[in-house]
């Protein structure tokens, strides 16, 4: 793959997370400009944000098959760009409850063409496995940048924010300008068509990877809908049981996003075989866990830190390894898919986000059940993820580096 296209790649990347990072700290204070201070500002939070990723799970899966039947991802990937940005264009200048809604589906949904295209033409270009896995993780880890600078821009704008300013949608167009860069990027980059895979069609690895993947689906699914539940209920706790500022909830965020990175960069190098990652879903699970059981039981800003540091741990490693084990699953039919795990994920998630927002809510008596719950769910995961490595050793196959255009 060309060096061009890959930095675009990460590029795009980067642009999507860095608009969803933004939305996370401000959307309380948003909400409270339009809606005053009350409960509806906690359950409205949670729907905003589930709203985006119900879109991505709902469009995930189509723009990855579109992807698949053209062979020519470039055009889709560029098509979903281009649309993203438009739509932070209309969120930017929005003003009521519903119009934000609209807002924020339409960005979900055609953000929703970004990261598993972007990860279907490294695979295309892919001449082994580590190679696969490297990028992967630096995709990853693009995301995750995205996601570290759009918190602090959000929370510091946030903080100026007054009724009636014209402000208040400053952070979006933020995010617009970055998109409309990423998506000039693309163009100028990306190769009109792409190498075809040479990943296996049939044979008993895809016998096996069709029972597997339903099983890395669900494992998606949770790890999104646990990390859901956290992020909107460490906002509102953050933001109405500590009183931080929007800028220190910000910058919990940021430390998540910087764990994050830590986390992928040490799993994801040339020294450690993409093969064995597959011995660390287990433990990252018992580590999610463990850790969102802890954070009720954080009372105070020092204590919490550490327990987003965990948290961001283990959760780090597991979205790169899913998506590395289900793309090496997928034989030709990559984009379709990365797109359902990407799907996956967003349901996981928009399940999570809501269930965030209600869960602190109703649960005055037991503030700690939001986290309580996401424990659970991690736990669940744990269950599942105990006997999938020696079910996954036979995908661990290098795929031969003959025939493939130059990188």
């Amino acid at each position: 793959m060309p060096a061009g296209a890959f930095a675009a790649l990460l590029l795009a990347a980067f642009c999507v997370s860095l608009a969803y990072g933004i939305a996370l700290p401000v959307l309380p204070f948003l909400l409270e400009l339009r809606l005053g201070a009350g409960p509806d500002v906690a359950w409205h939070t949670g729907l905003l944000t589930g709203t985006y990723t119900l879109a991505l799970f709902l469009f995930a899966p189509l723009w990855g098959r579109l992807s698949d039947r053209r062979q020519r991802r470039r055009s889709v990937i560029l098509a979903g760009m281009a649309g993203f940005t438009l739509s932070l264009l209309l969120f930017a200048f929005v003003d009521s409850l519903v119009a934000l809604y609209l807002g924020r589906f339409l960005t979900g949904g055609f953000s929703a063409a970004v990261i598993p295209v972007s990860m279907a033409l490294i695979g295309d270009w892919a001449p082994d496995e580590n190679w696969r896995a490297r990028r992967f993780a630096w995709l990853s880890i693009a995301g995750v940048g995205g996601f570290l600078v759009g918190p602090m821009i959000g929370g510091l704008v946030a903080g100026m924010w007054r009724e009636g300013m014209p402000l208040s949608g400053a952070p979006f167009l933020v995010s617009a300008a970055a998109g409309a860069g990423g998506t000039l990027a693309l163009w100028l980059t990306l190769p009109g068509r792409t190498p075809p895979s040479n990943a296996a069609a049939g044979g008993p690895i895809a016998h096996e990877s069709a029972r597997l993947v339903p099983r890395l689906l669900a494992l998606s699914g949770i790890v999104a809908a646990g990390i859901g539940i956290f992020e909107v209920a460490l906002a509102l706790r953050a933001q109405q049981a500590l009183g931080l500022s929007p800028g220190e909830i910000g910058l919990m965020f940021t430390e998540c996003s910087l764990v994050m990175v830590i986390a992928q960069a040490l799993v994801f190098n040339p020294w450690f075989p993409a093969r064995a990652t597959r011995w660390l879903l287990a433990p990252a699970f018992a580590a999610l866990a463990g850790a969102l059981a802890l954070a009720p039981w954080m009372e105070t800003p020092g204590r919490l830190y550490v327990a987003v540091g965990l948290i961001a741990a283990g959760a780090g490693i597991l979205s790169p390894i899913l998506a590395l084990w289900v793309s090496l699953a997928a034989g030709r039919a990559q984009g379709g898919a990365l797109g359902r795990q990407t799907a996956a994920a967003s349901l996981g998630q928009a399940i999570g986000s809501a269930l965030g927002g209600l869960l602190f809510g109703i649960g005055s008596s037991l503030p700690g059940l939001p986290f309580l719950t996401a424990a659970a769910a991690a736990l669940v995961g744990l269950a599942l993820a105990l006997r999938l490595p020696g079910r996954l050793a036979p995908l661990a196959v290098r795929e031969p580096a003959t025939n493939r255009p130059k990188r």
